[in-house]
């Protein structure tokens, strides 16, 4: 029975003890600071959310640089799953431009004029798609002098891209 009050005694001063360490070691710690992080401005949800600020980049390069993540044109992969169909000889005017994807998991499409002319924008148009199976939209440009389309395409998490050329007949 004496063991038994040894041990009780011997285990009430080793709590002791240890409380008493515990409280040193929480007291000598320094005050943590906790910030707020503010929220961004702007919430981008969606391509068409970043279609303003498209419209004012003056490059390609730029477009893609508001990516999440960021892309840059020398990075695109080229792809025989991508169609940017267009007439290679038209008048000037307003024509006709089919997209479409085969990649799956097409997210959007991304459509630029690398040699626009005078006030012509550079950034065509940016469309989302469902991201299932077979991607395609259609759509209206004009164009005065021969463009450099290229298509960007965002699937699976990847970057693809197809370049096509529009010469402009002259009378």
């Amino acid at each position: 029975m004496s063991s038994n009050k040894f041990f009780v005694r011997r285990l009430s001063r080793s709590i002791c003890a240890l409380s008493l360490l515990s409280f040193t070691l929480l007291s000598s710690v320094a005050p943590v600071s906790v910030q707020a992080q503010t929220a961004p401005t702007k919430v981008v949800n969606s391509i068409e959310d970043l279609i303003p600020e498209m419209t004012k980049a003056a490059t390609v390069d730029a477009v893609l640089a508001m990516m999440r993540p960021p892309v840059s044109k020398t990075t695109l992969t080229k792809s025989d799953y991508l169609l940017l169909d267009s007439p290679t000889i038209a008048v000037a005017g307003i024509m006709s431009i089919r997209m479409v994807s085969e990649i799956p998991g097409t997210e959007f499409f991304i459509l630029f004029n690398q040699t626009p002319a005078d006030k012509e924008p550079m950034f065509i148009t940016a469309v989302s798609t469902p991201g299932i199976g077979k991607a395609e939209a259609k759509i209206k440009a004009k164009f005065s002098k021969n463009a450099d389309l290229l298509l960007v395409v965002k699937a699976g998490g990847r970057w693809y891209s197809v370049a096509n050329d529009i010469k402009i007949a002259t009378k």
